[in-house]
């Protein structure tokens, strides 16, 4: 059988990547926050001439000051959900993702600075109680329906456009940083190109301006087509007969994998297998433990998830480009005015050292914290200690 603590070391890791770190602090119990709710009755889509009613959650920490300018956004992973800190409720298992990060005397200090973070239009955790957001799997209000396909292509400015309405909302013209990890990230560049007036500082972890060929396809596109292939969803049409679940489970097979280090696979799991009994050599279905432990995580989250929601998600993070029609990368960034400070792990696969090195110095005001985790891409969410400091400094220091 699976030995259970390599089983339980996988989960530790993975799930930070499905629902955010799973060890609590000792403060966040006493720190409830509350899920509100956003919504618009006409937002247009940058592709497709689309206006749609939308619709999505987010949650708030700290006080905004008199002068209105201490807000910080801190925008989620892909993943992810708004649910950045603190907890719901007081018997909830663990806090937000990033809780390590936000809160009373932490990086982003919430004796200092207001807090904002919101769910992206089509979440992945669609059927999860705590998330509200649009997308695909929404009713059509127009044909009583779900969208499915009939939902506008997304993109990370359409993203980056809500919150911005959002932000408007609540009286905030200003930002004293905008900030997140992986697509967080992502996010955080699309502010400084798009709506600089509004920016003060960006702060992107384990991120980069442009999705490059090798995350077009890998997890990109690769986990796209997991999901179509699958015969259960039927051109996207599955809604009120069983989902796509084995395409599902695939794509983030694929997205685990990306988001991880071969030395940090190899030194906890090596070629163990998950039952000595079903030998890979002996039976075609037999597995080693890192799959059938990474099967097992995803198997337990699936019911939360939906897969036109994964696509579409998917395809707004391939489609991100940060160049203009016959712009180079230089030009681009030359665009982005505002202090940046860039954290990256050099151990990351997704977004690699040289890379963020060459973006750094096409950006005006960057500064590039890179940091050897040994863990990969995940190290944004579990790893928070090594950057930390760093982000602190460059939040208080501007």
């Amino acid at each position: 059988m699976m030995n259970r603590r390599a089983f339980l070391r996988l989960c530790a890791l993975s799930a930070a990547l499905l629902s955010g770190p799973r060890v609590a602090r000792a403060d966040a119990a006493t720190r409830l926050v509350e899920k509100q709710v956003f919504s618009l009755e006409r937002f247009e889509f940058e592709l497709g001439n689309r206006v749609l009613p939308v619709k999505v959650g987010y949650e708030t920490y700290g006080k905004l000051n008199s002068a209105r300018d201490n807000a910080v956004l801190v925008c989620h992973y892909f993943a992810g959900t708004s649910h950045a800190a603190g907890k719901y409720r007081e018997d909830d298992p663990a806090p937000g993702w990033w809780d390590s990060l936000i809160g009373p005397g932490k990086a982003i200090d919430t004796d200092k600075y207001f807090v904002v973070s919101s769910d992206v239009l089509c979440n992945l955790n669609f059927y999860n109680p705590d998330v509200v957001t649009t997308g695909p799997a929404s009713v059509d209000p127009a044909t009583g329906k779900e969208y499915a396909l009939d939902f506008p292509i997304l993109t990370v400015k359409d993203i980056v456009t809500v919150q911005r309405e959002l932000l408007n909302s609540l009286g905030i013209e200003k930002l004293a940083m905008v900030t997140g990890p992986s697509l967080g990230g992502l996010q955080a560049f699309a502010w400084a190109r798009y709506f600089p007036e509004m920016v003060s500082r960006i702060c992107p972890v384990i991120s980069l301006p442009v999705i490059r060929p090798m995350m077009l396809m890998d997890p990109g596109q690769l986990a796209i087509d997991a999901i179509q292939l699958d015969p259960n969803w039927k051109g996207g049409n599955y809604y009120g007969g069983p989902a796509p679940s084995e395409g599902l489970l695939l794509a983030f097979k694929i997205l685990l994998m990306s988001a991880q280090s071969d030395p940090l696979l190899e030194s906890r799991y090596g070629r163990q297998l998950a039952d000595p009994e079903r030998r890979p050599h002996d039976f075609l279905d037999g597995q080693y433990l890192v799959d059938k432990a990474t099967e097992d995580l995803v198997t337990g989250r699936l019911h939360t998830f939906d897969a036109n929601s994964y696509v579409y998600l998917s395809k707004a993070v391939t489609l991100f480009d940060l160049r203009g029609p016959g712009q180079t990368l230089e030009q681009a960034l030359g665009e982005i005015k505002v202090p940046t400070l860039m954290i990256n792990d050099s151990s990351d696969l997704m977004f690699g050292p040289e890379q963020s090195r060459e973006t750094a110095s096409l950006l005006g005001q960057a500064e590039l914290f890179l940091y050897d985790s040994g863990a990969g891409h995940l190290s944004g969410l579990t790893r928070t200690h090594l950057f930390a400091d760093k982000m602190r400094d460059f939040l208080d220091r501007h």
